[in-house]
This record gives structure tokens, C-alpha cells and sequence, in this order.
């Protein structure tokens, strides 16, 4: 069994409050990508183990929390946060004049969301600028509702392309055993 197919095996072992568990470390902890994780649990819904219906608002709720806690500490100032910030932010964003960043965070917000591996921007530059929680909400979840369907309806997609696939070279080494 090949490592991926033990990833799946074992996320389609959780029950949805282990999925929305996973949806709330996949953003912070988890060194895998959160897209990969969204598309094995697509897969997992067009095997039938799990409803994409179901594991959609799941996984926005699980994301959004976990944004708002990013966002949380990145307003509060913690030390660490704050030495992230002066170490890797602050002197790039120099250049950058807060009326800027104040006239594009809602594009910052939502489009951070897709940035793979760059996602804590968003909730991290919105918290660090004094965004209002109800403008960084509004758009989190605005770009959620696009990006957990997306992926998990990715998923589905390719599921039922990979039973064709593996269904076809069933077929093809049967023919080829027969001649």
C-alpha cells in the first residue's frame, strides 16, 4: 500500500469531528498542504466513506477558526508574533505605506486564501494592520466558501478519473495475460 493511499485510508477513518479537527490544525500544524488534504477528503466523498456536503461547511468552519486564531494573535502582539513580523515582514513592507495596505487589505485577505503555503498572510497582515474582525471575517469567509468547494469538488472530480484509470489497466493486463 503506497503512502498516499495510507493518508486516505486514515482520514477516511475520522469520524466529521476528526475532519474538522484536521480542518483546524491543516491551516497552522500539518506540515502537508491543506489542498492536499481537502482534495484526499474529495476523494473520500466520491468513494462514497464520507457526503461532501456535509464535509464542506466542515472544513470552512474548521478554516475559519483557525484564521481567526492567526488573526487573534497576530492583533494581540505576542512576542513571538511580533519578532515574525520585524524579522521577516517589517522591512519589506517599508517600501509599502500603511494607506496603502489599508486600501487593499480586503484584496490582501481574500487572496491570500489561495496562495498555497502563503495562507497566514491574510490573517497575519490583517491582524498586525488593526483590521475590524468583522472585515476580516467577511472576506476570510468569503474566499473560504470558493476555496473549500473547489478543492473538495477537485476530489470528487478526480476520483472517479482514477477508478477509470486503474478500471482500464485492469482491462489492458488482462488482455495482455490472455495473450
Amino acid at each position: 500500500m503506497s503512502e498516499s493511499q495510507v493518508i486516505i485510508s486514515q482520514l477516511g477513518a475520522l469520524s466529521y469531528i476528526g475532519a474538522w479537527f484536521v480542518a483546524l490544525i491543516s491551516n497552522i500544524v500539518i506540515p502537508v498542504p491543506e489542498e492536499v488534504i481537502l482534495l484526499a477528503f474529495g476523494y473520500l466523498a466520491g468513494t462514497g466513506h464520507i457526503n461532501a456536503l456535509i464535509i464542506i461547511p466542515i472544513f470552512i468552519s474548521g478554516l475559519l477558526i483557525s484564521d481567526i486564531v492567526v488573526y487573534r494573535l497576530s492583533r494581540s502582539g505576542s512576542k513571538f508574533i511580533n519578532w515574525i513580523y520585524q524579522r521577516f515582514f517589517s522591512k519589506r513592507m517599508l517600501n509599502r505605506s500603511d494607506e496603502w495596505f489599508s486600501a487593499h487589505i480586503n484584496k490582501i485577505i481574500f487572496f491570500s486564501r489561495f496562495l498555497i503555503q502563503l495562507r497566514f498572510l491574510g490573517p497575519f497582515i490583517a491582524g498586525q494592520k488593526k483590521t475590524p474582525q468583522k472585515t476580516f471575517i467577511k472576506y476570510d469567509l468569503l474566499a473560504l466558501v470558493i476555496y473549500v468547494p473547489m478543492y473538495i469538488f477537485l476530489g470528487l472530480f478526480f476520483q472517479s478519473r482514477v477508478e477509470g484509470i486503474i478500471n482500464n489497466v485492469g482491462v489492458i493486463k488482462n488482455i495482455i495475460l490472455v495473450i
